[in-house]
């Protein structure tokens, strides 16, 4: 059986005031309070860094492999020219004469 926020605090204040009046009641009373003051806020910060990553964080992941991915390519490109063989290099260009 899950309860929502609501109907948690509603529950424990139910209890907390079925409890006879006493310092040890307060006590339960105000830490129940501080705790869920305490959990709203963490839910709020938690949600701010989750949509902030999401925002902000995610695009710049997909930047940074896509640049990455083009060095890469442009590695591999360049590995690739200076492999070239000689004799493929003349055939390439063909046969030069000299003035």
């Amino acid at each position: 059986m899950m309860f929502s926020g609501e109907e948690l605090k509603a529950k424990a204040s139910e209890f907390l005031e079925s409890l006879p009046e006493s310092s040890a009641a307060a006590l339960g009373r105000d830490a129940m309070e501080v705790a869920w003051r305490l959990a709203r806020s963490v839910g709020k910060a938690a949600w701010i860094a989750g949509t902030t990553f999401l925002v902000l964080g995610v695009p710049l992941v997909i930047v940074t492999e896509r640049e990455y991915q083009t060095m890469n390519q442009q590695e591999a490109l360049l590995q690739a020219q200076y492999q070239v063989d000689p004799d493929e290099m003349s055939a390439l260009l063909g046969t030069t004469s000299r003035c």
